[in-house]
Formats: C-alpha cells, structure tokens, sequence
C-alpha cells in the first residue's frame, strides 16, 4: 500500500491533536488519583469532565486521522456528517460529566469531608492544567486557520470551555484552601462544581444546536439549480453530452457531481483544459461548493 502524502496544514492539525491527546493523558492519572482523597466536589467534577472529554479526543484523533488518509471514500459527498457526529460526541460527553457533576452534588452532605493536604497539590494540578489548556487552545487556533476543519473547530470550542472551567476550579480550590470554616469551604465548592456544571451544559447545547441539523442530508435550493444549468448553459461548447449532474448538501458544503460526455477522440489534455472554466464558474457562481466533473466517453453519431 502506498503511503499518503499529507498536507503541512493536514499535519499541524494531526500534531495539535495528538500534543493534545498525550498532555491530558499525562494529567489524567494525577487527576483522579487527587480527586478521590481531595474531597472536593469542583475538583471530582474536573476530573469526570477531563477523563471524558479525553475519550472524545481519542476518537477525534482517529477519525481525523482517516479523513485525511483517504479511508472514507465510500462517502463521496466528503466527511461533514462523520465530522459533526463527532461534535455530538463531545456534546454527549459534557452531558453525561453534567449529570455525574449534579448528582454528587445532590448526594453531598455537611459532613462530606475535604483533604487540606490533597487540596494543596490539587491547586497545583488545576494551574497545570489551565496553563495547558491555555497552550492547546492557542494552538488549536493556529492549525485551523488556513484550512479550516470541523473537528478542529470542535476542538476548539471544547478546549475554549474546558480554559473557562479549568480556570474556576483554580481559583475555587485557592479559596477553598484559604477559608478558615469548613461549612464555608464546601458552600464554595458546591457553588464552584455548579458553576461548571452549567457552562458545559451551555458549551453542549451549542454543539448539539449547530452538529444535529447538519446530520441530515437537505436538498439543494431552486436558485442553486438554476446557477448550474446556466453554468452548463454558458459553457456548452466545452463538453459533447451531458448525462446528468447530482448536488447535495453535506453539513454546509454544497457538493457538486457532474457527468459530462466527451467524443472518444478527445484527448485527456483536452478535456482537462475544456473542464477547468466550467469548475471555475461554478465554484465562482456558488462559493463554498465543491465540483466534481467525471467524464465519459461516448461516441460520434
């Protein structure tokens, strides 16, 4: 098998991912480790949110990794569905740590205990932590600036959500270390886990408001149609029969499928030359579509 040859910014986006993947991997273990002695709910609660969201990176990762090797052909309206599934992934994701988050909140009593000693190295987790997601988010950013991608771009927001809330717990656990009153500790801590409790609800009503219509296949709008037959109208003389053409919407791109006829004694050259005016309107007269021209061959009569 061949290898694939990838792109600088196909690349970039694999290497984000993957620095990504391995820096929360690293931090998970000390997470849960801290969580369970801590006491804190804040803390528990960045530890289910990280540990899950670590999983939708994994499948992130892979499913990046496919698309750009070629490995969904099969989808030949591009991957904009497997793309916003993915998005609906990390929107579950933040629901399922949200329910987990508000029950250990409803079950917690006055006597809940909190570690003062595994609190101090909780703080100092929770600052690696913000500094690493503050790193990955800046970095996230960059790659998906020339060729944008809805995985990196879910990617983002995800890691913009998990800044917000890594940055709360931060200053939660510093305040819940300082108050001299227990019962003031935990309302603070309470009060910190709901906070994040809430914005991960909001992060994943936005994935799920922009991720599911997409999912289903639309039908392409009239005037789009018109736009193509005057296309093909216009350039008539570049193509000896036309078979037909497809258009459909995948996500926001709008894919285009022509199937034009060329007299066997054209050359490929030729039909290459003859083909390229008639992608260029197209992509001219609806921007953000994505031609593909197939050419037959048929005969003179």
């Amino acid at each position: 098998m061949s290898r694939v040859s990838l792109t600088a910014q196909q690349q970039d986006k694999e290497s984000a991912v993957f620095r990504a993947i391995v820096l929360d991997s690293s931090l998970v273990g000390f997470f849960v480790f801290l969580g369970l002695f801590s006491g804190s709910m804040t803390f528990i609660s960045e530890v289910i949110r990280v540990t899950l969201l670590l999983v939708i990176e994994y499948v992130s990762f892979i499913v990046l990794r496919r698309t750009h090797r070629g490995e969904f052909r099969e989808f030949e309206f591009g991957t904009g569905k497997i793309e916003r599934i993915v998005n609906l992934l990390v929107a579950f994701g933040l629901c399922l740590a949200c329910l987990y988050i508000l029950n250990k909140v409803i079950s917690v009593g006055d006597g809940t205990p909190m570690s003062t000693t595994s609190l101090l190295p909780a703080v100092v987790l929770a600052d690696v932590n913000l500094i690493v997601n503050l790193y990955l988010t800046w970095t996230f950013i960059r790659v998906n600036r020339q060729e944008s991608s809805l995985i990196i771009s879910s990617q983002i927001k995800s890691r913009q959500a998990k800044t917000l809330a890594s940055g709360i717990v931060l200053g939660v656990l510093i305040l819940t270390l300082w108050l001299p009153d227990p019962r003031s500790a935990q309302i603070v801590d309470i009060c910190g886990s709901i906070f994040v409790m809430f914005y991960m609800l909001l992060i994943a009503f936005g994935l799920i408001k922009e991720s599911l219509p997409e999912i289903l296949d639309r039908t392409v709008a009239e005037p789009d149609h018109y736009q193509i037959i005057r296309v093909l109208t216009e350039h008539f003389d570049q193509y000896d029969g036309l078979r037909g053409y497809r258009t459909r919407r995948s996500g926001k791109d709008l894919f285009i499928l022509l199937n034009l006829c060329f007299f066997s004694k054209t050359t490929l050259a030729q039909i290459e030359e003859r083909l390229a005016p008639i992608r260029q309107a197209l992509e001219s007269e609806l921007p953000g579509s994505k031609v593909t021209i197939i050419p037959e061959v048929m005969d003179e009569g």
